[in-house]
Formats: C-alpha cells, sequence, structure tokens
C-alpha cells in the first residue's frame, strides 16, 4: 500500500522508476519464482519459521498488482475537488494522506487482502504437496494430499482426502468472506 501510494501521490520520476519496479517483479512467472525461493529454504528450520518464509515469499511475489490498483486510485483521489481544496488552504501532504486518500484507499485494502488469503492458502498447500513446504512430521493439508496419493496409505487412512475438502471448503469462504467485505464497503451499494 505504501509503495503504490508514493508513487501515485508524488507522481513524475518516482512513479515512474516505482512502477517500473513493479513491473519487473511482475513480469517474473509468480509459480516458478515461487517454487525457486521455497526450494532454497534451508530444510533444517522449524515448520513455524518455514510457513513464515513461504508467507513471505507469497506477499513478496504478489505486492506489485496491489501497488499498481493502489497508485491508481490515488492518482485519481489526488486530482479530486475536496483534495486540491485542501492543498488550497495550505494543508500539508501529510494531513492531505491521512485525512483524504488514506480512508478513500483502506476499504480496497481490506477487501484485497481478505481476498487473498485464499492464494496464500493454496501457494503453501501446493508447496507442502510438493515436498517445498511445510515438512512432516507437522500437518499441512498439502501433506495430507501428498500422503493421500499412495494407494497403501490412502486405504488405511482415507480421511487424508478430506484436505482437499478442507482447503475448496476454506478458500471458497474467504473468498464469500471477501465478497461481502466489498460489498459493505461499496458506497454504491448503498443508494
Amino acid at each position: 500500500m505504501l509503495f503504490g501510494g508514493i508513487s501515485g501521490y508524488y507522481g513524475g520520476w518516482i512513479d515512474n522508476i516505482m512502477m517500473r519496479l513493479a513491473e519487473i517483479i511482475m513480469s517474473i512467472p509468480s509459480f516458478y519464482l515461487l517454487l525457486a525461493l521455497a526450494a532454497v529454504l534451508p530444510r533444517d528450520i522449524s515448520s513455524t519459521m518455514r510457513y513464515f518464509m513461504i508467507v513471505s515469499i507469497l506477499s513478496f511475489i504478489s505486492w506489485a498488482g496491489m501497488a499498481r490498483v493502489i497508485r491508481g486510485m490515488v492518482l485519481s483521489i489526488r486530482t479530486r475537488e475536496y483534495v486540491q481544496a485542501a492543498r488550497a488552504i495550505g494543508s500539508s501532504d501529510m494531513r492531505i494522506i491521512t485525512k483524504h486518500i488514506l480512508p478513500n484507499t483502506l476499504s480496497f485494502v481490506i477487501v484485497s487482502a481478505t481476498l487473498s488469503i485464499p492464494s496464500y492458502i493454496l501457494g503453501e498447500s501446493g508447496l507442502s504437496f510438493l515436498g517445498l513446504g511445510i515438512q512432516e512430521p507437522d500437518a499441512s493439508w498439502g501433506n495430507m494430499l501428498s500422503s493421500a496419493m499412495n494407494l497403501q496409505t490412502l486405504t488405511r487412512s482415507p480421511w487424508n482426502l478430506l484436505a482437499g475438502v478442507f482447503i475448496f471448503a476454506a478458500v471458497l469462504c474467504y473468498n464469500l468472506f471477501g465478497d461481502g467485505l466489498r460489498d459493505a464497503f461499496d458506497p454504491r451499494s448503498k443508494l
């Protein structure tokens, strides 16, 4: 949010440099970058630390898209009449940002963060399924699905297939929750 906000508010050469950096990050295929970064994680770290590193990698991959959208929102908001009026009466940049721009972009950030949680769930599950995420003996939905591929394990513990159902349910619930938040924050839906 900060990256896109600074880029959109100040514009000019700052905007050009920041958005070119975001475009470079976006041009790298995210799945392959995720696999490469997860593969270089040390094997001897705890599963909790591995989980936080995976979430950090997923965040690193996905920040550029949100930064571009926020930049566009800030570019639009900074040209509105109430922002121009605040600038005309001598309000500082910090006051304009905190009183006018942040409140207008915050609802998008909350909804976008909620809607990005399913991609984190799928990313962690996919990495664990491939053996690059959470390592056994710690539990992960991806580990459970990976062990369900073995027919002998599947006949002894068929409940491992439920991990796929839980992944589907969690992703669906977070998407519905994000849609509900978007509808609640959208001022046009209240008309």
